[in-house]
């Protein structure tokens, strides 16, 4: 389909249209400008002097005038012309902007090629095989009817018209090309629904429908006066070219010179690219024409310079005095006009005009194909040598793909009719708009279909459709498994790097598993539970499994049998799962050949496909191991390289340098025969280069454009036998390697950097025919003295390419020097520092790490001035302490989007509040007018109102002009499309309360298995568990809006029993589904980023937290007065201390209290740190054990309800300063030191339980529940324990408060 913009209409039969898109046809804007402005230039500046005016004016001759409305010079058709009594006017078609104007003749001027280069931008199109109807009345009969018509009604060129004025796009599906005009069937998409205007004025009886053949005859007959037929013209470039490059009689261009390659070009490359696919043909001479198109690049001075291209001024002027000899002028196309001032053309007799217009005949009739000719190929035609034409037809041959095979050889299927796949498969595909096998499909699908192993490398190595397609075909043959045992259990395995993968292949899967015998595909992923491995059962039929290598491991080793009939084993991105699962892989692969060494398995197929982008040692021991006669298909030249064992070796230095180093990597005395060589950008480089290398006695060759006719020679001489010690060097520029089609070198240096890894594979591929195979490699000979090699010059220019050079040489087991990982950091170093205004990297935040740094595209420091936390209002986010958050989106397993709850003053509720009051009233409900990008605007959802930013607007909008709008929920962080009508107008007093909404990230857990992204199943239920509801949570650390939380609990009251309790804790809950583990040095790594930052979060140091202020509400809860629960200048916050039960670790933080609002979290600076103490109760003693490590200067001061410890541990001093809940015998107490951590045993004043440990609730005291049972019949928690059962498993209980505490600030100094 092409989409197109309407310029003219004259009526269903004739329009006007320029193609927009990125299509074949589609014209490029940026063309034309340089165009109008060239001409511009030369018609106003360059021929003031002499004006090119042509000396004959006749209908149908294109030229070039000047337009009063758009006031600058255009191509044109003369239509007509009038005489009159002092000038002639003339009647011109615009081309580029489809416009009838009349112009004089003295501003009409002679069209020169160089302008003529570019298709008319104005396409002229009609309705395919619709033709027009009419009422025809017979007042005999007194009847009426539709008849057909010769011309349009003007009733359907109004319903025409208004049809393409009401459209908000019009496209057009090109069916034929007639003369000078496209047919097609043209849909128009009024009020977002797609009409095709052929039907719709069939429909309303305005035209009618007529065959293909029918078309042509009323064609025929309409326009008897044609010479050319439809036919001729088929092709379309006759038809988006100008007429100078087509000629007036295609018929006589079939018995000129150069028929044959119009023949067999043309169809070639043209007719390709009018089904979609661009032939190697047509690539080539977009290359070729690059020369022909730089003058509408340049400016006109040099445009007027171009020797091969634009005539020069005194050429003009000789033409003016010589008009017989203006056609064989190169570049320029000019006929006299009568009322030019030249001596040749006054003096002329009457009988000269009709001579000079049958030589102007003749010439154009013997010459059109020449000048077609000059187009495809821009430089001047050769007598002598190879001329271009053939150089053109070798530059076609060497553009096929390249595609090495290993071991065996393959019969390509080149197209989807002749490719090895079931009937239905085929259909599915070309359902789907598969264009046919790629030429890495082409090889790879035919030994796949015969059960073969197959090892494939390729860019595309990502694409599943590399082995899917034959795949299911060989699963759709049940004959082949006859043999196989009756149970259940999979045919295929296909592994994968990452279940997104996974799951993109198994729904892939679906869509393609359209056969008679269906395959029941599933996707597999177990956690790390055995219990989940052990209870699989694979549902019955079930032939493919997708999979990744942790969890089929899991499932070999609790359920080997389920996998006796396996006979497919897929490696999808074989060189990642080498690379992240290597033991789990090799495993797999073990457990597959045990299987198919059973005798009664040697009648069914057993079969390894390995599928990636990259080669690896890894896949040299597969083939090595594990493959039997494989099929290697490789279609990456420089992973051939790389398999084919090519010594890479690179060399650092300056761009002034590059020459001296050149001569000290080429080899002056080789042992065997070299052929070198020397790859350059440009024609003055390999000139510079051969010279250099000449100076230095060693022969040497040069090839670039401007010496093609030089070819055969260069080849005779690079192709001639070479004793021992001789040494042929070779200098080309990159656009010659198709053209050399050169594959013996034995080394290949890279003066210039390669543009591209494609290129970078051409010049590799160069040396192909010495690529070693696995047989020459493992030869000690062979292994000892690399035959071919790669030198690579690398220099300060090519800086932001030095990080994938070192990739690649680490892949190819290079020797590297230390320079360039010197230079490869400071060049990630610098690549980082372009990241200033790029956001934090996502998996940083999450995991505390980025698996590769070099590629992600965002940031991996801390900036001060965008990770500063935000304030929510008059307050900043809190960097550390204890709130309550409600998540209202949940992003992942461990990331979500909600809002900090103060209750106190919860603004956010207020302000919600106050918009439903607003837009209760409807007059208040103002729809917005224009949408701005990021403005704020209201949103109405169900019966609430929200407050939304606008993140960004569809480009094309329906037919209401509503569009889809992109918007942010700047106080719940989720997004959403909308459309224009349901923004409303947000008044000032609702925009200045900051958004409410903040990421929240629950830390020290990361998914199973190295994979980067949570599992679905874990998100899920972690969404339906948490969102919407009240949790307590710790802040660990905060940046920009990104608030880390450790742990994260949902706690339930008891206010009868004056306890709470711990429903679950969300890190626990993750871990509980198989698919997390422990992350323990998350948080620290997070911290060491802050450090030497001016970062607040910072400031509580890496380990610890100070003391926060008690709770309000646990003193109210207590009895206690709410005057003496506060101290002066400190917030309160309510609940009990509860701790994390999900992993006991040396670390283990403390739980939350409920902190009552963001303020209570930020306390002063404090002089020492509060260590985390956990304790528990026997019948005559408490036990207190300090969680902190290498104690030094420890001291511990006792009293009868009161015990103050203090000591230092490196440059950090810890004071804990204890009021207890009861009396205590100070003289029994003491202090040791246990498992390098310090232990204080209290000694009860009274031998009874306490109820709780301390007076005041200290956030860094918790209890031991791992000394649970110690004290459960003896102390009144265990009743509260017991109580637990209601909600499931104890996770902890709270003590509680029994009356207001003192100042927390006080206590830690």
């Amino acid at each position: 389909m092409l989409e197109i913009l309407v310029l003219k209409v004259e009526d269903p039969g004739c329009f006007w249209v320029i193609i927009k898109g990125s299509g074949n046809f589609s014209d490029n804007e940026v063309d034309y400008q340089k165009l109008n402005s060239a001409m511009n230039d030369f018609y106003d500046h360059m021929c003031q002097d002499i004006e090119i005016k042509p000396l004959i004016l006749e209908e149908g001759q294109v030229c070039v005038v000047y337009c009063q409305e758009l006031k600058c010079w255009c191509r044109a058709i003369i239509k007509s012309i009038i005489s009159s009594t002092d000038h002639y006017l003339a009647e011109c078609f615009l081309v580029d902007f489809a416009k009838f104007i009349p112009v004089k003749s003295k501003n009409i001027r002679v069209a020169v090629e160089s302008f003529m280069k570019l298709p008319y931008r104005a396409k002229k199109f009609r309705l395919y095989c619709t033709k027009p109807v009419t009422l025809h009345i017979d007042l005999c009969e007194d009847s009426a009817q539709i008849v057909p018509a010769k011309k349009w009604d003007s009733a359907a060129i109004q319903y025409f018209q208004s049809v393409l004025r009401a459209a908000t796009q019009v496209e057009a599906k090109l069916c034929a090309v007639e003369e000078d005009a496209f047919e097609v069937y043209l849909y128009a998409t009024i009020k977002n629904e797609k009409v095709c205007v052929n039907d719709d004025l069939v429909a309303k009886n305005f035209a009618y429908y007529v065959s293909p053949m029918q078309n042509k005859k009323r064609d025929s007959l309409e326009k008897p006066a044609l010479s050319i037929k439809s036919t001729s013209l088929s092709n379309p470039a006759f038809t988006l070219w100008p007429m100078l490059w087509q000629g007036k009689d295609f018929q006589a261009m079939k018995n000129s010179h150069g028929l044959n390659f119009l023949a067999q070009s043309l169809p070639h490359s043209w007719c390709k690219d009018v089904a979609g696919e661009r032939g190697p043909t047509a690539v080539m001479l977009d290359k070729a024409m690059k020369c022909d198109r730089d003058p509408l690049r340049d400016s006109p001075k040099r445009t007027c310079e171009a020797k091969q291209h634009c005539i020069s001024l005194r050429e003009v002027t000789r033409g003016v005095e010589s008009s017989a000899d203006w056609p064989t002028k190169r570049g320029i196309t000019i006929y006299a006009d009568p009322d030019i001032p030249a001596a040749s053309a006054l003096s002329q007799k009457p009988n000269e005009k009709p001579q000079r217009l049958a030589e102007k005949k003749d010439y154009d009739e013997k010459n059109v194909c020449v000048k077609l000719l000059q187009f495809l190929n821009p430089d001047p035609l050769r007598i002598n040598g190879i001329s271009d034409l053939q150089q053109l037809q070798r530059l076609t041959l060497g553009t096929q793909h390249p595609v090495m095979v290993f071991r065996n050889k393959i019969e390509p299927c080149l197209t989807i009719d002749k490719s090895p796949l079931s009937a239905d498969l085929k259909k599915a595909l070309q359902r789907k708009k598969f264009s046919g096998p790629s030429p890495t499909e082409s090889y790879s699908w035919p030994p796949i279909a015969r059960g073969c192993d197959v090892v494939v490398l390729s860019h595309s190595g990502n694409d599943p459709l590399l082995y899917l397609p034959p795949l299911l075909t060989i699963l759709q043959i049940g004959g082949c498994y006859k043999s196989l045992p009756s149970r259940n259990g999979p045919l295929a395995v296909i592994v994968c790097p990452r279940w997104r993968k996974a799951q993109f292949i198994f729904e892939l899967l679906g869509d393609y598993n359209m056969s008679s015998r269906p395959l029941h595909p599933v996707l597999l992923t177990i956690g790390l539970h055995k219990d989940e491995a052990k209870n699989m059962k694979l549902p019955r039929g079930c032939d493919v499994i997708i999979t990744t290598p942790h969890s089929l491991l899991r499932l070999l080793t609790y359920q080997s049998l389920l996998f006796l009939r396996l006979c497919h084993l897929v490696l999808d991105e074989v060189e990642v799962l080498f690379s992240e699962a290597n033991e789990q892989t090799f495993a797999i692969l073990d457990n597959f050949r045990k299987n198919i060494e059973v005798e009664e398995r040697e009648s069914v197929p057993h079969q390894v496909i390995a599928v990636g982008v990259h080669w690896s040692r890894h896949i040299e021991h597969l083939v090595q191991e594990f493959l039997n006669d494989p099929y290697i298909v490789i279609t990456a030249p420089e992973e051939a390289a790389l398999s084919g064992s090519v010594q890479q070796v690179v060399h650092l230095c300056l761009e002034c340098e590059k020459t001296s180093t050149l001569l000290q990597v080429l080899d002056f005395m080789p042992s065997q025969a070299q052929k070198t060589l020397i790859f350059t950008c440009s024609v003055a480089e390999t000139e510079i280069v051969c010279k250099v290398v000449e100076s230095n006695s060693i022969f040497c060759l040069k090839m670039h454009k401007e010496l093609v006719f030089n070819l055969k020679s260069v080849l005779e001489q690079w192709k001639k036998k070479l004793s021992s010690g001789s040494h042929i060097v070779l200098a080309s520029t990159d656009d010659c390697i198709p053209l050399l089609a050169i594959t013996d070198a034995t080394c290949v240096v890279h003066f210039s950097f390669p543009a591209s890894p494609k290129v970078f594979g051409g010049r590799l591929y160069c040396m192909s025919d010495h690529f070693q195979s696995f047989t020459q490699q493992g030869s000690p000979v062979e292994c000892g003295d690399k035959k071919t090699k790669s030198v690579l010059l690398l220099t300060e220019r090519n800086a932001s390419h030095a990080v994938g050079v070192l990739r690649y040489l680490e892949r190819a087991d290079a020797k590297i020097p230390s320079e360039l990982y010197e230079f490869c950091a400071g060049v990630l170093e610098a690549k980082e520092d372009k990241k200033a205004r790029r956001p934090l990297c996502k998996h940083l935040k999450a995991f505390g790490f980025c698996k590769d740094k070099r590629v992600c595209p965002d940031r991996h420091y801390v900036s001060t001035e965008l990770d500063m936390p935000r304030k929510l209002s008059d307050q900043a986010l809190p960097v550390y302490g204890y709130i309550q958050i409600i998540p209202s989106y949940i992003s992942n397993a461990t990331n979500y989007f909600g809002r900090i709850i103060d209750k106190h003053e919860d603004l956010y509720v207020t302000l919600k509040a106050e918009m439903n009051e607003y837009f209760k009233d409807s007059s208040n409900k103002v729809a917005v007018e224009k949408v701005e990008n990021l403005g704020l605007y209201g949103l109405e959802e169900k019966t609430f109102f929200h407050r939304v930013q606008v993140l960004e607007m569809s480009q094309k909008e329906d037919a209401g002009g509503l569009g889809s709008i992109l918007v942010t929920f700047l106080d719940e962080g989720r997004t959403g499309l909308v459309t224009k009508d349901q923004l409303l107008s947000l008044p000032e007093s609702f925009r200045t309360l900051p958004p409410q909404a903040v990421e929240f990230i629950v830390c020290r857990v990361k998914p199973a298995d190295g994979e980067m992204e949570w599992n679905p199943k874990v998100t899920r239920y972690i969404h339906h568990k948490i969102v919407g509801k009240l949790h307590d949570a710790k802040v660990v650390l905060a940046l920009g809006n990104t608030v880390w939380i450790d742990p994260m609990v949902h706690v339930t009251k008891l206010p009868n029993l004056k306890t709470s309790i711990i429903d679950y804790n969300v890190r626990a809950e993750i871990l509980s589904t198989g698919m997390g583990i422990d992350n323990s040095e998350h948080v620290q790594k997070l911290k060491l980023l802050c450090k030497g930052t001016d970062m607040p979060a910072c400031d509580g140091g890496l380990g610890q937290t100070t003391v926060t202020s008690p709770e309000k509400e646990a003193a109210a809860a207590s009895g206690a007065p709410q005057e003496e629960a506060q101290a002066p200048g400190k917030s309160s916050s309510s609940s009990s201390s509860m701790t994390d039960s999900a992993h006991h670790s040396p670390e283990s933080e403390s739980a939350p209290t409920r902190d009552a609002s963001a303020s209570a979290t930020a306390p002063p600076h404090q002089k020492s740190l509060h260590p985390q103490i956990k304790w528990f109760q026997k019948e005559d003693v408490v036990i207190l054990k300090i969680q902190i490590r290498e104690v030094r200067d420890y001291r511990c001061k006792y009293f009868q309800d009161r015990v103050i410890f203090s000591a230092s541990v490196g440059d950090k001093a810890y004071l804990a300063d204890l009021e207890l809940q009861a009396n205590i015998v100070k003289d029994d107490c003491k202090c040791i030191i246990e498992n390098h951590e310090p232990v204080i045993t209290l000694t009860k004043e009274k031998k009874e339980p306490w109820r709780g440990l301390l007076k005041h609730k200290n956030p860094n005291v918790t209890f031991d529940f791992d000394h649970w049972e110690d004290c459960e019949e003896d102390s009144p928690i265990a009743k509260v324990a017991h109580s637990r059962s209601l909600w499931g498993k104890v996770a902890e209980v709270v003590k509680n408060s029994s009356s207001s505490s003192e100042d927390a600030g006080s206590e830690s100094e």
